[in-house]
């Protein structure tokens, strides 16, 4: 599949350069880094939630993070929830399942992204399937996330620990 129709549509409009990394087939944000061979901090998932209205927002955190629900909550002075695999099959059509892309505005989802993405050069996201992933510049990244709220709602998950440096992906091995 590579790209989700949505996403590509969504990336020429906004013009922003992009390339795509394919690994072997993997699920879940944790494994992908691993099989990808990137920093797990540099690939960004994306976490649907919604409220009591069903108003959703998409979070875009680092992969090794988890939601602060109780910090989303008091941001939005709302109650936050996970959307269950049905809803996100709807809402992301083009979309293997699970494999959500990091870029709400694509299918006309509000977003917050977490501050933490700040702090690398590079950002990967899904694609739309489980075997690539796109590779945005930091500035693109950011162009992307322009006028979107962002705030620290995240915070690292203890199991998790950094892909260790002899398995990252080096920029002259893309």
């Amino acid at each position: 599949m590579g790209v989700a129709a949505t996403v590509e549509k969504y990336l020429k409009a906004k013009q922003i350069n992009f390339t795509l990394l394919e690994h072997d087939y993997c699920e879940g944000t944790y494994n992908t880094a691993r099989v990808a061979r990137i920093d797990d901090q540099c690939l960004a998932k994306g976490v649907l939630l919604r409220d009591e209205d069903f108003h959703y927002t998409l979070c875009v955190l680092p992969t090794r993070n988890k939601i602060l629900r109780h910090t989303l909550n008091q941001i939005f002075d709302r109650h936050m929830e996970l959307v269950d695999e049905e809803e996100l099959a709807e809402i992301f059509k083009d979309c293997a399942e699970g494999a959500i892309p990091a870029l709400g505005e694509a299918y006309g989802i509000d977003v917050i992204w977490d501050e933490k993405l700040m702090g690398v050069e590079e950002i990967y996201i899904e694609a739309g399937d489980h075997r690539h992933l796109i590779r945005l510049k930091q500035p693109d990244f950011v162009q992307l996330m322009q006028n979107k709220l962002h705030d620290n709602f995240s915070a690292e998950r203890s199991r998790h620990g950094s892909l260790p440096k002899k398995y990252i992906r080096h920029e002259y091995e893309l």
